[in-house]
């Protein structure tokens, strides 16, 4: 039972908050009401569940000896010693296999997308998260493949302008993590967590994270006010989430860049008040919107 406990925690629950990136695709194509299209979409959440936490267990072990000696890793099961590598490993099999598994029985699709992403992420553990610039596109990559995951499985297109939304929005906040696992290495004088941060700079990630910013809030005031959406919709009151957008936007910048956080973007959306507020109140203006202003 300690075992499974360990284990359990080594699948890192707090960080399915990134899948919900899957729902995009239910909410955009105006099947949100549907319960069929909601039960394909719980599904291919379910299925990225089980292939995160897969890679997650998979990761530490391949990471055991710099996550031993890291300020906040080395408290995690496997680096702790909770639990051995080799029952680790068995459930790292169980769960990418699985996820493998269901997700090509629900679609041949989905189980690409999956494939893809379990793939990237095993490039990136065992090489990729070495190479300055792709190890952030490559991370950046799996919020994407969540929400192609979410289109695929409903059968939908989604507007190449909210797709390049959310590729910046994940640049955004990967890029913030980098950023602050740098800050937190220059104020404590610390010993490089990673190597390919030896690479990075303050500076440089700043102007990295101001373009992104920058180009999230373009791309999706770009979508929400194109006649194309509109049509889609029924509605021209779509902008009206745009100003949601742009508050998310700022405050996580205030909170990596004056408060010190997001080296845990998961626990920044389930933890800070006004992050959360603003999130409940830019989905339930999309639903009204969308769904109730024809």
């Amino acid at each position: 039972m300690k075992y499974l406990m360990a284990i359990a925690k080594s699948m890192r629950p707090v960080q399915w908050i990134k899948n919900l990136f899957v729902f995009a695709g239910l909410v955009f194509s105006q099947e949100f009401f549907n319960l069929e299209k909601l039960l394909l979409s719980l599904a291919a959440f379910g299925v990225f569940c089980l292939l995160a936490s897969g890679v997650y267990i998979f990761n530490d072990i391949i990471d055991l000896p710099a996550d031993r000696n890291h300020p906040t890793k080395k408290w995690r099961p496997i680096p702790s010693g909770q639990i051995p590598v080799w029952f680790a490993s068995i459930f790292s099999i169980i769960f990418i296999g699985g996820g493998l598994l269901w997700a090509f029985h629900l679609k041949f699709g989905l189980g690409l997308i999956g494939a893809t992403y379990i793939l990237l992420q095993i490039l990136y553990t065992l090489l990729l998260k070495n190479l300055v610039i792709v190890d952030i596109l490559v991370v950046a990559s799996g919020f994407l493949l969540r929400a192609a995951a979410g289109a695929v499985i409903l059968d939908v297109v989604v507007s190449s302008w909210l797709l390049l939304c959310t590729s910046l929005l994940a640049l955004f906040l990967v890029t913030a993590k980098r950023r602050q696992e740098m800050a937190r290495v220059v104020s404590q004088n610390s010993s490089f967590t990673r190597d390919v941060l030896k690479k990075y700079s303050l500076p440089f990630l700043d102007e990295l994270l101001a373009v992104q910013a920058y180009g999230a809030m373009l791309s999706y005031a770009i979508y929400v006010f194109d006649p194309e959406t509109a049509n889609r919709f029924g509605t021209n009151y779509l902008g009206i989430s745009l100003p949601f957008v742009i508050y998310g936007l700022f405050r996580y910048l205030y909170l990596v860049k004056v408060s010190g956080k997001g080296e845990s973007p998961e626990k920044i959306v389930v933890s800070d008040v006004f992050i959360i507020i603003n999130l409940l109140l830019w989905m339930i203006s999309v639903i009204v919107i969308i769904y109730f202003t024809k």
